[in-house]
């Protein structure tokens, strides 16, 4: 009992917080309203097509930049799935599939290939505009995040999506990832009580180089929409949390030759239980790192903390009922093509809801937007 009065204070105290701190930063003259609202669930309230377990899915990829693994990768395991065609073949890393054509335009390929799925993987402020024209033709879409570069784009492609009624994804992925799969499963069980504050990590090595269209801005989006989407998404799937305001700091320190790309940024959000989320995005990470990439995440909640450890090897309980333990992991990662053609053919829910690609797109291009802006920007 003494504990659930303490959590009832506490949420007590979040609430008046959330009214009275952040009523104090609204009457500055740094904050403005979002020029897009949240994107609502009920807005996709339609059927899309579907199909059965034994119909082929002919598959066409858009690209070669990104995550382009996410869909060429899994294909060969998943049964009734074809690849068909590939345009925009820019690189010539990745095995080609016997039997598809080629074209070096995705309209071309759209025109003339009947396909019910295409991955979309072009230099990222391309990549909406092959959505759209894919929506337009009744595809359904596995596009790179994020899903848009550009607000005005981003509205575009939702409305388009919308209209054609078609299932898109964005390459999420991490939320498949096992760590972050028993953190949503213990907060969902109630096992740290209220979330109240994350505090979630990307960093990565920069590299000898990278592509070109990373130099200026508007092909390259921010590093915010590119990188952090994936902070600011895993902590909403696992806090089941939205959120309600973000402020941003952004900068190039050491990447002189990439004039319009971010080497760090850090992000405070506001989430829509009066808690607070922090997310640091750097490109910093020395080569001489035994790994690419150095993802954390750390949720307290009124009861307890859950955080990764070891390099994402054990999440970690610590709650006011047990000592330190490591939660079980699931096994090994799902497939996110796996996991998408699993809705398509009606058989689970895909990891995604389908207004949460756009959601989170959304709060990315706004967090980019604040710190261009040195603007708290109401969700």
């Amino acid at each position: 009992m003494k504990n659930k009065e303490k959590y009832l204070k506490r949420r007590d105290f979040l609430a008046g917080f959330g009214m009275v701190g952040m009523g104090m930063l609204l009457d500055c003259d740094k904050t403005e309203k979002a020029e897009i609202g949240e994107v609502l669930s009920s807005k996709f309230n339609y059927k899309f097509r579907t199909y059965s377990r034994n119909e082929v899915i002919k598959v066409g990829m858009i690209g070669t930049d990104g995550h382009v693994g996410t869909v060429i990768n899994e294909l060969p395991r998943l049964s009734n799935m074809k690849l068909a065609a590939w345009s925009n073949y820019s690189k010539k890393n990745y095995d080609i599939y016997k039997d598809i054509r080629l074209y070096e335009d995705y309209k071309e390929m759209l025109d003339k290939e009947e396909l019910d799925i295409v991955g979309v993987c072009l230099p990222y402020s391309l990549n909406a505009k092959a959505s759209i024209a894919a929506a337009n033709r009744g595809i359904h879409i596995i596009t790179e995040k994020p899903a848009a570069t550009t607000i005005e784009d981003l509205i575009v492609l939702a409305e388009t999506v919308i209209s054609n009624k078609v299932r898109l994804s964005a390459m999420l992925s991490m939320r498949l990832n096992p760590t972050y799969q028993a953190i949503h499963k213990a907060i969902a069980e109630g096992k740290i009580g209220e979330p109240i504050l994350a505090t979630a990590q990307k960093s990565y090595k920069f590299g000898k180089s990278r592509p070109d269209f990373y130099k200026k801005e508007e092909t390259y989006g921010g590093t915010i929409p590119w990188v952090g989407i994936h902070a600011i998404d895993f902590i909403h799937f696992t806090t089941n949390l939205n959120y309600t305001e973000v402020s941003a700091f952004q900068g190039n320190f050491d990447h002189p030759d990439y004039a319009g790309f971010q080497d760090y940024a850090g992000v405070l959000l506001r989430m829509s239980n009066g808690g607070a989320a922090m997310v640091n995005v750097d490109y910093l990470r020395p080569e001489t790192a035994p790994t690419h990439g150095d993802d954390r995440l750390r949720v307290i909640g009124s009861e307890g903390v859950l955080e990764i450890k070891d390099s994402g090897k054990r999440v970690e309980l610590i709650s006011s009922t047990t000592k330190p333990v490591n939660i079980p992991l699931p096994e090994e990662s799902k497939s996110f093509l796996a996991d998408f053609v699993a809705e398509l053919r009606g058989e689970g829910k895909h990891v995604l809801s389908p207004e949460e690609p756009f959601e989170m797109t959304r709060v990315a291009l706004l967090a980019h937007q604040s710190a261009k802006r040195n603007r708290i920007i109401k969700l």
